[in-house]
């Protein structure tokens, strides 16, 4: 198979590649020979690592036993209680790992925290419910799906749009997978602070390259202010980064949620022609098995941008979509009152919907530009009829 990149986390154990996600016996001459000079720290029995390609951990320990998420419940991977151990990853943020003969999600799990998220399943893992990393905007509070907003170096910042107290600039989408939108221009008519025209707004980054290692989405940026009382709208939250390894199979007949979350704006604040914020982008799902399944849906969209600000605010960009895979998530509406042309936000991107990004252009504030598609990143034969996958799987 095509490897592209590899992350060897080894927690107290022998490490080798067997080219598969089955447990690798670690029997080496090296293992021996430290067995052999009374090595203080003791290695665990084989068999404890997994993994074949992006993601490679060896556990501490062999698995538990089966572990079945029922309901709605929610981790945090903030917490290192909350996890079976944790990994760093050279480069990438620490790894929140969950081990264990067997997983199923059976029903509701949202998973938040600093953490990305590794499930290993000796055997199998199993999504009959929904697993939902997804960052959001829509909701109170905001919510950021685990491992989300990793910052630089992983993310590269958009350029940030020009301040002006007759239109501000509207903030720019992030990218990851692909590129976001730039933001749109604000004070067309050149009616307010600095007098040198129009307000520039925010220019997305390009799109990152193959992934190295397991992150999260990158936020989108800030809409420009107004003035220092009338902030632009905050950019939109990236969306987590979660991975599933198997022995044997992964089974998604429920959902997979990465997606990243809309550009807001600053409606309570009179509008005063702030930028609106850029969309965040989607995350990173990760399937490693022989075997992967997927009748339901794995989704990790940009999120729509902020509407631009007139005498009133305008409305906050869409989360980016799920259920809904292969649809956008709306854009955010324009502030209204006052006069001359106001902005409404660019839309979300899904699987094969990446044009259209940037944000509106207008007299008043401009608006947020869309956030980029995220990464799905699969190890192994996948075997789907049906595939409601966005954006489009990187086999490897």
């Amino acid at each position: 198979m095509k490897r592209l990149g590899c992350i060897v986390l080894v927690m107290g154990c022998g490490f080798q590649s067997n080219g598969r996600d089955t447990p690798i016996d670690g029997n080496s001459p090296g293992l021996d020979a430290a067995a052999d000079a009374g090595a203080a720290d003791a290695m665990p029995d084989a068999r404890v690592c997994f993994g074949s390609g992006l993601v490679q951990v060896c556990l501490a320990r062999a698995p538990g036993p089966p572990i079945t998420y029922s309901g709605t419940s929610s981790l945090d991977t903030s917490r290192a209680a909350s996890c079976t151990q944790t990994a760093p990853q050279t480069g990438g943020p620490e790894l929140c790992v969950i081990a264990a003969t067997s997983i199923t999600v059976g029903g509701t799990l949202t998973v938040t925290g600093t953490r990305p998220l590794v499930l290993i399943g000796a055997d199998s893992v199993s999504v009959l419910g929904t697993l939902d990393l997804s960052s959001t905007t829509s909701t109170t509070p905001r919510r950021t799906g685990a491992g989300g907003n990793p910052g630089q170096p992983l993310c590269v910042n958009p350029a940030a749009p020009e301040n002006d107290n007759g239109g501000a600039g509207g903030g720019a989408g992030a990218s990851l997978g692909t590129k976001g939108g730039d933001g749109g221009t604000g004070d067309l008519n050149n009616s307010g602070t600095p007098a040198n025209g129009s307000a520039r707004g925010g220019v997305a980054s390009a799109a990152l390259g193959a992934p190295a290692l397991l992150r999260g989405g990158c936020r989108g940026g800030n809409g420009g202010d107004a003035d220092a009382q009338h902030r632009g709208g905050a950019g939109g939250d990236g969306g987590g980064a979660v991975y599933l390894i198997a022995g044997n199979t992964i089974t998604v007949s429920g959902d997979v949620f990465a997606s990243g979350a809309g550009g807001d704006t600053t409606p309570n604040t009179g509008g005063a022609e702030q930028g609106g914020g850029g969309g965040g982008t989607g995350g990173m799902i990760g399937l490693d098995a022989p075997t992967v399944s997927v009748s339901g849906h794995v989704v990790a969209n940009g999120g729509g941008g902020g509407g631009g600000g007139a005498l009133n605010g305008g409305t906050a960009g869409g989360d980016g979509t799920t259920a809904s895979w292969n649809t956008r998530a709306a854009s955010g509406s324009p502030g209204t009152g006052g006069t001359g042309s106001v902005a409404a936000g660019a839309p979300g991107t899904a699987i094969k919907l990446v044009d259209m990004l940037k944000g509106g252009d207008a007299d008043a504030g401009g608006g947020g530009g869309g956030g980029g598609l995220g990464i799905i990143w699969i190890d192994g034969k996948l075997d789907s009829a049906v595939m409601m996958i966005s954006p489009a799987p990187a086999p490897h």
